[in-house]
């Protein structure tokens, strides 16, 4: 009787850990992030996959925004996340670079960064939105050689044509280019153009 008592213990372990291994509270499901709704100022902002992560870069809580103006960020939201996410070029399939704007100047090259190297999306903002039109900066992020993080900011402008936003052109000539980062050490990280 001991030895069947002695037995149990462990079998009564392992069905108690195959039970929390397909629960729900368990299962890879639980760790996916499949985004949320987030409302500022009354409008909706769709935070979802597709380009769940470029979305999530978009600063809009810290600018001074009217709610017709993010209402049309809003609209534009899908769009400027799919252009940032193949501004960042981390695709290498053929089909990926068949659909990049040649308007759109390749940070890649500009930054003589290689394809292995991950770049990434910090932030989006400085947002100046009028009819029509929607201008903002994109604050990229990669690993230089040394293993610091090197950030660099780039201008963009949106048009909205036949009732779709579109990239139009890059605001400024140049890119602002490096960026010198420093965090307080109360809130966010603060970036500014390298002078």
């Amino acid at each position: 009787m001991k030895h069947f008592q002695a037995s149990l213990k462990p079998l009564g372990a392992m069905v108690l850990w195959l039970c929390l291994l397909f629960s729900v509270g368990c299962s890879a499901e639980f760790f996916v992030d499949k985004g949320h709704i987030d409302v500022i100022r009354g409008v909706e902002f769709e935070i979802k996959a597709p380009y769940l992560y470029e979305k999530k870069a978009f600063n809009l809580r810290a600018e001074n925004l009217s709610a017709w103006q993010l209402q049309q960020i809003s609209d534009a939201m899908p769009t400027i996340a799919a252009f940032t996410n193949s501004v960042l070029a981390n695709d290498t399939r053929p089909i990926a670079h068949a659909k990049r704007d040649s308007k759109v100047r390749s940070i890649r090259q500009l930054q003589h960064i290689d394809q292995k190297t991950f770049l990434a999306v910090k932030t989006l903002q400085n947002w100046q939105v009028t009819e029509g039109q929607i201008q903002f900066t994109t604050d990229y992020f990669y690993t230089g050689p040394n293993g610091q993080f090197v950030y660099f900011r780039d201008n963009y402008v949106f048009q909205k044509l036949q009732h779709q936003w579109v990239f139009e052109r890059h605001a400024q000539p140049q890119p602002e280019g490096l960026l010198q980062c420093e965090k307080p050490q109360l809130g966010w990280r603060q970036c500014a153009p390298i002078v």
